[in-house]
């Protein structure tokens, strides 16, 4: 267990790793929910090599020592990347910051996002911002995509411009997002050339 502490709720963050096809996932949540989920931090499109894995593994802990939240983080992601058609048969896990009394915008953003758009889907920057009832908004959008602390749960590599798939991590990770919508059957964004 981590020594930290969820300035939210005052509880003791823990941190797991797991493997994905991706990479290895870091997962950092309190009892109250996520804090963050990101990809190994040196990954980028020259390094990307997605693996055939059938199982998503939790390293340095067996399963019966995970906390409530992380073991379902853990069953989460084995449907995501292992049975995807069945996935809203799975809890979601809690985000702690969608637990606050107001949420600040971005927050208003990753939480729209999580719940209007499903794997399969994609959404522009623009009509993300009409969701939220704030039309010219679509770069704030586009900011909290780049600041989202909990990817793939909240699903930023489904938002899309207008004319083409958009970035993804700054940029750093196009073949991420490529491989993330291929996964969930959208064929239709290819990598930019250089």
């Amino acid at each position: 267990m981590a020594t930290n502490v969820c300035k939210l709720s005052k509880f003791s963050l823990e941190s797991c790793l797991f493997t994905s096809p991706l990479g290895l996932i870091n997962v950092s949540a309190c009892s109250q929910g996520l804090h963050s989920m990101g990809l190994e931090e040196d990954l980028t499109d020259a390094n990307f090599s997605p693996k055939e894995i059938t199982d998503v593994q939790v390293l340095g802990k067996k399963s019966q020592d995970l906390s409530e939240i992380m073991e379902t983080c853990h069953e989460w992601l084995q449907h995501y990347f292992t049975d995807l058609k069945n996935l809203s048969r799975v809890p979601s896990p809690d985000i702690c910051a969608f637990k606050q009394k107001e949420l600040a915008f971005r927050v208003k953003v990753w939480k729209t996002l999580k719940e209007t758009v499903h794997p399969g889907e994609v959404i522009t920057y623009g009509d993300l911002a009409k969701r939220l009832n704030n039309p010219g908004a679509v770069r704030a959008v586009g900011s909290a995509m780049r600041n989202n602390p909990t990817g793939i749960i909240v699903p930023c590599h489904r938002v899309v411009r207008a004319n083409d798939m958009g970035l993804y991590s700054g940029g750093t990770r196009q073949s991420v997002k490529v491989w993330l919508l291929r996964h969930e059957g959208i064929d239709k964004y290819t990598m930019p050339e250089p």
